[in-house]
């Protein structure tokens, strides 16, 4: 597959058109690398998409620096008032549980589908709108497949975000409807890489073969959502300074070692000190989410020149199904 240039307000770049990308594995939606460990910064947007928030100052009370530059307030393009509907921005139709709901009385139905963007973000004047077109959900075989849909990518920054938050709700949805995970599609009109990123793109690459991309803990079987919500309660406190200990979070294991990473960032924020981070940090169930905090080699020889194909199902949850 070949590549262009382009010209584009946030820069020059190279991007390859209509390339698609597909994980036999959703859960396996995150590697750790010395230079590309990005669990907390990914995690935080899902809560920012799950709370149905387009606060800017949630979201960069994790990732500082989050675009557009300058911008205070609401941020009308933002995911989470599209997905969740909470009203702001005049939206107020929760899409995720219209999903669920459809695909519980149809399976076979092609209409559970989520919009993301919307034909008045092509208006002039717009100067920003949202890069997902659609999410659509695909139940065949008692396994959940998503296509997530993009009109543009970017691949070094969003790229890495979007398929660890789709790929969550993905299985959200498929924990309510009581069945297997099945394919992640990623599919992108323009996937790109800008000029200005190419020097951290390239120390990147030179890292060589870190590890292959390994998946995350399970999430527990049966419906979620009440569980989500009360994990968002306690993202928010520990955000707003609130939570300060592990011993106050109370939720399924799960969950409850999610908001100890998160704990870990506000403990860091806070400067609360090494002996409490690490302390908080060491409550933490599954060894999974320790790989994205231990010193990593800066290089190591370089990865096999053969294409890596992933070609793991979610073969647990048949297992978890059966008893």
């Amino acid at each position: 597959m070949s590549t262009d240039t382009f010209e584009a307000s946030k820069g020059n770049g190279k991007d390859l058109l209509a390339p698609k990308i597909i994980l036999k594995d959703p859960r396996a939606r995150i590697s750790a690398t010395s230079n590309r460990g990005i669990l907390i910064s990914a995690l935080a947007e899902f809560c920012w998409y799950m709370a149905g928030s387009a606060d800017l100052d949630f979201i960069r009370f994790y990732i500082r620096k989050y675009p557009p530059e300058g911008a205070t307030g609401s941020l009308e393009e933002a995911y989470g008032p599209r997905l969740i509907g909470t009203g702001e921005f005049g939206r107020s139709f929760n899409q995720i549980e219209r999903v669920i709901d459809r695909l519980r009385r149809k399976p076979d139905t092609r209409r559970a589908v989520i919009s993301i963007l919307e034909p008045s973000d092509l208006g002039p004047g717009k100067a920003e709108a949202p890069c997902t077109i659609a999410l659509q959900f695909i139940r065949r075989r008692e396994r959940l497949h998503l296509v997530a849909m993009m009109r543009s990518n970017d691949a070094y920054l969003g790229f890495p975000h979007d398929v660890f938050c789709f790929t969550m709700i993905q299985e959200l949805v498929a924990r309510s409807l009581g069945i297997q995970v099945g394919e992640y599609h990623h599919f992108a009109t323009s996937l790109h890489l800008y000029e200005h990123d190419q020097d951290k793109v390239s120390a990147y690459l030179a890292e060589g073969f870190q590890s292959p991309t390994f998946a995350m803990p399970r999430m527990p079987s049966g419906c979620q959502l009440a569980n989500l919500r009360a994990f968002l309660a306690i993202e928010q406190s520990i955000r707003g300074g609130a939570i300060t200990s592990a011993t106050q979070i109370k939720l399924p294991e799960y969950w409850r070692d999610l908001a100890l990473v998160l704990l870990r960032l506000a403990d860091s924020r806070f400067k609360r000190g090494q002996k409490t981070l690490e302390g908080n940090f060491s409550n933490i169930s599954n060894g999974f989410y320790s790989n994205f905090f231990i010193k990593r080699p800066k290089t190591l020889p370089k990865a096999p020149t053969t294409t890596i194909i992933q070609n793991r199902l979610d073969l647990g949850d048949a297992d978890a199904n059966k008893k």
